[in-house]
């Protein structure tokens, strides 16, 4: 059984959905890392989104099953190092979306849990499978499994074999069909920025 899976920012200016959505359709996972962690300090969303490890919920799955319904014009995206990653957001309440690569050729979707419906996530989405950079979290992370590695980067390649070869990596909002190009141009976070916000994650955890 599949889920279309809501998806908002926090004050509601933008809408949107994840279509078909089940266990099967993604895999779901907890990312430590210290860029995921400065992305969510730089929007100020630390206190409401972030765990008590640090860590930021997402769910990787297909850009094709991704509509945005109302608020488009409120999409921005950053970098936040000059690692190619973008980093999606909703201008009206800083509210943290998704994780994409910088084109919309290599298909890849990472939503970040905290903008899906609450009340269906867990069905729609299934168990969390693991816990991404468990170096850089921090507390006590016993019990938690560590996941990564072959299985999961195979999963990730799968999914973007599959979008290419059916043409569906042209159905996503988020990138121009023709050119593959982002629909907003990216902003990148100025080093100096960067420091300030890396300060802020060290000061909350402690590192």
């Amino acid at each position: 059984m599949t889920v279309d899976l809501a998806i908002a920012c926090t004050c509601g200016g933008l809408r949107g959905k994840l279509r078909a959505i089940s266990p099967g359709a993604g895999a779901r996972y907890v990312c430590h890392c210290k860029d995921c962690q400065a992305f969510i300090h730089f929007l100020k969303r630390q206190s409401d989104v972030l765990d008590e490890n640090a860590g930021t919920e997402v769910f990787q799955t297909r850009p094709s099953r991704l509509t945005i319904t109302d608020g488009g014009d409120q999409l921005k995206c950053i970098r936040m190092t000059d690692k190619p990653t973008l980093r999606w957001f909703a201008g009206c309440c800083n509210s943290p979306l998704f994780n994409t690569t910088p084109s919309g050729r290599y298909p890849f979707l990472s939503v970040i849990c905290h903008c899906t419906d609450p009340d269906l996530r867990d069905g729609a989405m299934g168990p969390v499978l693991g816990h991404l950079s468990v170096t850089e979290a921090t507390g006590d992370m016993t019990g938690k499994t560590e996941a990564g590695g072959t299985r999961m980067l195979l999963s990730v390649v799968y999914r973007m074999v599959r979008e290419r070869l059916s043409g569906r990596h042209k159905d996503t909002p988020l990138f121009d069909p023709v050119t593959g190009a982002p629909v907003v141009v990216p902003d990148s976070l100025d080093p100096a920025d960067r420091e300030t916000v890396d300060a802020a994650v060290a000061r909350a955890t402690g590192q």
